[in-house]
């Protein structure tokens, strides 16, 4: 087992944020009622999370959408900082442990 020098961010969507994500996208793939959530890595050391989470929030948000595979992302620019506690449960978090053997692989999204 492996201490990664990572923190992380673990976003669960609420069924709000895929209902109006999906709203006329004709994407009936996922169910608002069980979606998976996403973990990003971020810096190791911090000490106020709403910071750090406003420091990632453009990139959060992003990822989210993208997930989704829609274009709908007018009905979702109502989501900003000061309500995304309302489209999606977040908690967070400093250790990272990897229990793989084999070495982390990196995708990018460029």
């Amino acid at each position: 087992m492996k201490v990664l020098n990572r923190g992380f961010i673990i976003v669960s969507p609420k069924p709000i944020f895929i209902s109006e994500a999906l709203n006329n996208s004709g994407n009936d793939l996922l169910s608002p009622d069980n979606p998976e959530p996403s973990i990003y890595l971020i810096e190791e050391d911090f000490w106020d999370d709403e910071t750090v989470l406003k420091k990632y929030f453009k990139r959060i948000l992003s990822g989210e959408i993208k997930q989704l595979d829609t274009e709908n992302e007018s009905s979702l620019s109502k989501i900003k900082f000061d309500n995304i506690h309302e489209y999606f449960n977040i908690s967070m978090g400093s250790l990272v442990f990897d229990l793989e053997e084999r070495p982390v692989e990196r995708f990018t999204d460029d």
